[in-house]
């Protein structure tokens, strides 16, 4: 057999034992979308992450003062809550009886009060004719005296007594929303600020609270602008303002704490408690270099890549620096034109020098 026909027949076996006998298809360029980098005036800023919570003196965990048990809560979770209102009674039939035993203590002790100073009376004229020795009008004033305090002792008492049935009906210090309902009828209470039976709350005024690393922290002013998106509201952006900055920093941590307001304006009202990132303006407006959020990938450190639809039909990976988002685009600092276009679409998977194919 001639040579040619060898290696002909030798090719032709090849073929057919490549993935049984099928002939692998050449592999073409991979189809990618892209989006082109932009250039636009941006403002530096700064990301806090925290949670939504009322202000400081807007917010209370309404306890009872007395111990006992609860006979009702009158508020559910949600409800509008006006300043004085009742929200719960504790059963008061111990304090009313309490307050039997001081009426009837302040009886006696009036009853001994006016006996002494009709005693202390009659001696003091027998004194004045003589007949009673000055001893026994010292030891009168005495007893008069010690009843005198015991009088004002039980008056104490009785209004110490009534003041315990009064806090007995617990209300609300302030205007505001039902957050909790802490306690159920028939749970007990100590009369201190470990049991509280509803939380309270003026959600009029929302702030977002964070703790934020102190280089960040010093580059924070009160004034300045924020907005504001939630977990909760992912379609929605609140307009903020930082309200206090904290003069120091935990030791343990390094994180001090930051206050952004919610402005009144914005509706609805973001629920307390929850996640929230604010983006607040901390510096001079500057030319940026922005892609779109999803061009990038790999974000290790504070680096990450974005990967060029170059003209040449191959893919170009780029090392970036990301900072901010705005608006589902992210600014960058790195070796990207303004001219570039990258790729959105799929992002992973995509290796320096591949054959792409943009889509139209």
């Amino acid at each position: 057999m001639r040579r040619s026909h060898l290696l002909a027949l030798f090719g032709l076996m090849a073929v057919a034992c490549k993935r049984g006998g099928e002939v692998e298809p050449a592999v073409g360029p991979k189809a990618v979308k892209c989006a082109a980098v932009e250039s636009a005036m941006v403002t530096s800023s700064i990301e806090v992450r925290g949670t939504v919570a009322p202000l400081p003196d807007r917010d209370a965990q309404v306890a009872p003062q007395v111990v006992g048990r609860i006979l009702r809560v009158d508020v559910r979770e949600g409800d509008v809550v006006a300043a004085g209102q009742v929200v719960a009674r504790i059963d008061d039939a111990p304090l009313v009886d309490a307050a039997h035993q001081a009426e009837a203590a302040l009886a006696r002790a009036r009853a001994e009060h006016q006996n002494a100073k009709t005693t202390l009376a009659r001696i003091q004229r027998v004194f004045e004719h003589g007949i009673a020795a000055r001893q026994e009008v010292d030891d009168a004033a005495a007893k008069e005296a010690s009843a005198k305090a015991a009088e004002a002792e039980a008056e104490a008492a009785m209004r110490q007594a009534q003041r315990q049935i009064d806090r007995a009906t617990v209300h609300s210090p302030l205007k505001g929303v039902a957050l909790k309902v802490l306690r159920k009828p028939g749970e007990l209470v100590d009369g201190t600020p470990a049991t509280p039976v509803v939380e309270i709350a003026d959600t009029s005024k929302l702030e977002l609270v964070a703790d934020v690393p102190a280089h960040d922290l010093v580059l924070l002013r009160p004034g300045a602008t924020a907005s504001l998106s939630l977990a909760a509201l992912p379609d929605r952006e609140f307009k903020a303002s930082v309200s206090r900055v904290a003069p120091s920093v935990d030791r343990t941590t390094g994180l001090g704490t930051v206050h952004i307001a919610i402005a009144a304006s914005e509706e609805p009202r973001p629920p307390v408690g929850t996640f929230g990132v604010a983006r607040v303006d901390s510096g001079e407006p500057h030319l940026a270099t922005l892609v779109p959020k999803a061009a990038i990938r790999s974000v290790v450190g504070g680096e990450g890549e974005v990967v060029v639809c170059g003209p040449d039909h191959v893919a170009h990976v780029h090392k970036v620096a990301p900072g901010a988002a705005r608006d589902g685009r992210v600014e960058v600092r790195g070796e990207l034109g303004r001219s570039d276009q990258v790729i959105v679409d799929p992002v992973l998977g995509i290796s320096d020098g591949e054959a792409i194919e943009a889509a139209k």
